[in-house]
């Protein structure tokens, strides 16, 4: 399977767009701003890894955290994003604490395991609703430009969706992507055999990689 397909699949799962997708499979590189550079440091990614780990946990195969998805998400948002899709990511993810401290009554870093999942679950219902208002907001637009099938078009011209949204999307991407995530967290057939068309499936059965 090659990047584009594993993106795919990864969109499948998420229910839509991957923002940034097109860019990163053509290997386009964007300028960082000081505010996307800070991204990099040592602390942040652990920070970026422990949010990433309340959304994919270890459990019987690595999660997120162990897979360097840490790493992999100032990346993604440095050369992937448009400099509206990176400020609307950063000002979210900076506010961290501040939504960690509403949901749960601490900072993220002093929270357990369980507590970190629910504030993603709480993030995640925060950005639902987020985006299904401003997708409301911009109906009349996407109908009328329903025929322009261009991915990126439609990604630059309207507004990106909540920054929890952009992350979990990265999270996603990168995990799949990572060989940690393909060969532990799918079933990975390093050389395979004949086609065969019509694998039994058993509820709770791992996606082929």
């Amino acid at each position: 399977m090659n990047r584009r397909e594993a993106l795919q699949r990864v969109a499948m799962i998420l229910g839509g767009t991957i923002i940034g997708s097109n860019l990163f499979l053509e290997g386009c590189t964007r300028s960082a701003s000081t505010e996307v550079e800070n991204l990099f440091a040592a602390n942040t990614v652990v920070r970026l890894g422990d949010l990433a780990e309340a959304i994919i946990p270890q459990t019987s195969t690595p999660g997120a955290k162990l897979a360097g998805v840490g790493s992999f998400i100032p990346v993604w948002v440095r050369d992937c994003y448009t400099e509206e899709q990176q400020k609307v990511f950063i000002e979210g993810f900076s506010k961290l604490d501040e939504k960690s401290k509403e949901f749960q009554g601490k900072p993220f870093e002093e929270l357990t395991a369980e507590q970190r999942t629910l504030v993603a679950h709480s993030l995640e219902l925060e950005a639902k609703a987020f985006n299904e208002k401003q997708n409301e907001e911009t109906k009349e637009y996407r109908e009328k430009n329903a025929l322009k099938q261009n991915e990126l078009y439609h990604e630059l011209e309207l507004p990106p969706p909540h920054w929890f949204t952009l992350f979990k999307q990265i999270t996603m991407t990168g995990f799949f992507n990572s060989e940690m995530g393909c060969t532990q967290a799918l079933r990975y057939v390093k050389i395979p055999g004949r086609y065969d068309g019509d694998v039994p499936y058993k509820k709770g059965d791992r996606a082929y990689a």
